[in-house]
């Protein structure tokens, strides 16, 4: 299956869920991981992606002690799984929903192997500034490859 990329806008209900666009449902079923991202934001992945985003985050030829401290106690030990419902809602713990900032309107991100989960506000802020602190390792993730294709 084709990895699909793109953004679309989704909506946060009363209850905590976000729909996901149905032209990236086929690749995002079953158990998904959720967990916070260095930006923002919160990341929604297959489970083989998280494996080899917790391999990377915790490499300690990469990141120093200190970031990898950081990384395992807001990333890797905060994750959790979700699953779509039927209808492709995805119910967001109150806890990430908190971290993002999320509120009604959403943008969702595929990078073909993961979802990014933006409250619209928060994103078009973060698009408008420029770099970040995190730009280092994000892009130190990035040459890992742990985003790569399935």
């Amino acid at each position: 299956m084709e990895l699909k990329t793109g953004s679309a806008e989704s909506t946060l209900d009363d209850k905590g869920r976000v729909s996901i666009p149905v032209r990236f449902r086929g690749q995002f079923q079953g158990t998904l991981i959720i967990t916070r991202s260095l930006d923002p934001c919160v990341w929604i992945m297959m489970p083989d992606t998280w494996e080899r985003v917790k391999k990377n985050l915790s490499d300690p030829t990469v990141f120093t002690p200190e970031a990898l401290r950081y990384y395992k106690e807001t990333l890797i030990d905060l994750h959790d799984e979700v699953r779509l419902d039927k209808v492709g809602r995805i119910a967001i713990p109150s806890t990430f929903r908190s971290y993002a900032n999320l509120t009604k309107d959403c943008m969702v991100i595929s990078a073909g192997d993961r979802l990014s989960l933006w409250d619209s506000r928060e994103f078009n802020a973060h698009t408008k500034s420029g770099p970040k602190t995190n730009d280092e390792s994000l892009n130190k993730l990035g040459e890992g490859g742990i985003f790569g294709a399935r």
